[in-house]
């Protein structure tokens, strides 16, 4: 797994390809806040057995990705897939976000659709005054006691009935190998994040919500929705799913994901 310099970032990345077969598509996926690429492993292996080409990395200051102790925005992460895509010779891709990374691909499909073939989000932040009130508290907590506040409530408080001992194990484990200082960086994009021009979106969006999550609420899915532009949009509740909808269904994630592919060609 590679690196890929981008100005003066360090980005970790994977690029997963069938074998022996001509590649459908591309999708490039981007993890959310105390995640990692590895948030995405399931739904890789489902959609290069499909014959997808699946290109995940871990957002500065997360995974394996240092910290670069310069603050990002949701335009600076935009920016670096536009980047990665541009490096790995990629002219457009099927933008795939979870969370945080839900708003970049928003802000993606809005300001370069000429680049997005299509915009996949799960569990999407609706950025608001609320939402940036919760965070810079986390930032908080972080900031004094580390990631053990993180890691030792999180995995039970964002997942739902479905999610399994094994999926909250994973989970605790991505949030304890971030580095704090990136961890509170990245919580200050989502704090300092603007709502994307969603009306301004023309290609097809898929939303993933999960009838649990607290973290993303349904009502801001449900808001965002109704704002995007495109009539090629659909969205899709997830039953007894919180927050980490890769981990804790990663096979109803990978249907509904296909089937929208389908839907769109």
């Amino acid at each position: 797994m590679p690196f890929q310099q981008l100005g003066y970032k360090r980005l970790h990345y994977t690029d997963s390809k069938p074998e022996g077969d001509a590649v459908r598509e591309t999708f490039i996926l981007t993890h959310g806040l105390g995640s990692s690429q590895n948030y995405y492993g399931a739904i890789v292996e489902g959609l290069i057995h499909h014959h997808f080409r699946c290109i995940t990395f871990d957002t500065t200051g997360a995974g394996r990705s240092p910290y670069t102790q310069i603050e990002q925005s949701i335009e600076s992460l935009s920016n670096d897939i536009i980047g990665l895509m541009d490096a790995l010779e990629v002219p457009k891709a099927v933008v795939v976000g979870h969370s945080m990374g839900g708003i970049v691909a928003a802000n993606l499909a809005a300001e370069r659709n000429d680049r997005v073939v299509a915009a996949i989000m799960i569990g999407p932040v609706y950025p608001s005054d609320s939402v940036a009130k919760i965070f810079e508290k986390r930032i908080q907590v972080v900031e004094k006691e580390g990631m053990d506040p993180m890691a030792n409530t999180i995995p039970a408080a964002a997942t739902g009935k479905k999610a399994s001992p094994i999926a909250r194990a994973f989970i605790r484990e991505l949030l304890l190998a971030q580095d704090p200082a990136g961890y509170i960086s990245n919580c200050r994009i989502i704090a300092n994040a603007k709502p994307p021009s969603y009306d301004k979106i023309a290609v097809p969006v898929l939303i993933l919500a999960g009838e649990e999550d607290k973290s993303a609420p349904l009502e801001g899915c449900k808001k965002m929705f109704e704002q995007i532009g495109t009539s090629e949009k659909k969205m899709e509740v997830l039953k007894g799913v919180g927050h980490w909808h890769c981990i804790e269904a990663f096979e109803e994630v990978g249907k509904q994901i296909l089937s929208f592919y389908h839907e769109i060609q």
